[in-house]
């Protein structure tokens, strides 16, 4: 087994990452991604986890549905909280920024409305640039409903995405 502090260097970006585009904020983005490594970290200790990477990311997603379900409410990005650290580029033309600020405002709006599962399968991705195989892991599914999903996770954000634009 790896030692837990190159399991932590390795993955802790992504974890929070993952986290901070679901909960939106990076305190609490921070708060959970701790409580999900000190989840892992027990669980490491007292059994040989198969699949590190598809336990922090199951361990991730059930901590943000527990989240939400404890304060049944729905939180939002503040474009002012998105920073370089975050995993976002940053631009140092106003104009770029504000473009990119805009771009992201719709993305998320999209994203938030449409089912759960399929943000997960957008963010492990396109965000996190997973495989379709390491995704099946953590979903638990095959690698064929795990490119289904995708494409309709796609085609939800595509309809999401043209809904907003013609709000705008």
């Amino acid at each position: 087994m790896e030692n837990f502090t190159s399991i932590y260097d390795q993955y802790i970006s992504r974890i929070y990452r993952f986290i901070f585009l679901k909960v939106g904020t990076r305190d609490v983005a921070e708060d959970l991604c701790s409580e999900v490594f000190l989840r892992v970290y027990e669980k490491y200790k007292a059994s040989d986890i198969q699949n590190i990477q598809a336990f922090l990311y199951q361990t991730a997603r059930n901590r943000v549905i527990d989240y939400y379900r404890d304060r049944s409410r729905n939180a939002t990005i503040p474009l002012y909280d998105i920073h370089e650290e975050d995993g976002f580029g940053r631009t140092d033309d106003i104009l770029g920024q504000a473009i990119v600020n805009s771009e992201m405002e719709h993305v998320h709006k999209a994203l938030k409305k449409i089912h759960s599962d399929y943000q997960d399968l957008i963010i492990w991705r396109y965000v996190d640039e997973l495989t379709t195989g390491e995704i099946a892991q953590i979903s638990n599914k095959s690698e064929g409903a795990v490119r289904v999903a995708l494409h309709r996770a796609l085609k939800a954000l595509r309809d999401e995405l043209a809904s907003v634009s013609k709000h705008v």
